[in-house]
């Protein structure tokens, strides 16, 4: 029985997770400068020629997986996406960030890997800014409602933390107290 268009089009999604599962694993090894379209071809098993029926480059095939591991993560901002940042959602992001770190820290080893090369930077630094605009405009009402001082201080204070906690934990994920700093960050937002 031949497959339908939406067969076809699961075995394509397949496909492309699985090359995005594998271009994240060497980026994160050798990273990005080092990682070439022919390289993850012959780690995901298949011929280059192919990779480009998935991907057009090395640089969209990234930012595909920038977009998946932010997703996962914006997702926790403002889960009823009435555009109101509650204390109890805030909390919840806390812990979902958090857990993603943990469960995919060769994605945050891309990420910073990525974050330190200009010239990389460059190409996705359009895209981070259009997925972070609604979270930092989410956060800064949820920093005025609650009464602070400078809510713009706070977003970037916040923004910076994370990022901060995100690195050392990628630099260090056997001795970084990641937990006991999840419940410092907890007491400071109380």
């Amino acid at each position: 029985m031949p497959r339908t268009e939406e067969q076809y089009e699961q075995i394509r999604e397949e496909r492309k997770q699985q090359i995005r599962d594998v271009a994240l694993e060497i980026i994160a090894e050798e990273g990005f400068a080092n990682t070439s379209i022919a390289k993850i071809a012959k780690r995901a098993n298949i011929s280059k020629g192919l990779m480009y029926n998935y991907f057009t480059s090395k640089e969209e095939l990234m930012m595909s997986i920038m977009v998946e591991g932010f997703n996962k993560l914006t997702e926790a901002f403002d889960p009823d996406r009435d555009g109101v940042l509650t204390h109890d959602e805030m909390h919840f992001f806390i812990d979902t960030t958090f857990d993603v770190l943990k469960s995919n820290i060769r994605f945050w080893r891309m990420y910073f890997m990525v974050l330190l090369q200009p010239d990389v930077t460059k190409l996705i630094e359009p895209y981070i800014m259009k997925t972070l605009e609604p979270f930092l405009q989410t956060a800064y009402q949820y920093f005025a409602s609650n009464g602070y001082e400078n809510p713009d201080v706070e977003v970037r204070f916040f923004a910076a933390l994370l990022d901060g906690v995100g690195l050392h934990f990628v630099m260090d994920a056997e001795g970084f107290p990641l937990e006991g700093v999840k419940e410092k960050l907890h007491r400071m937002l109380d």
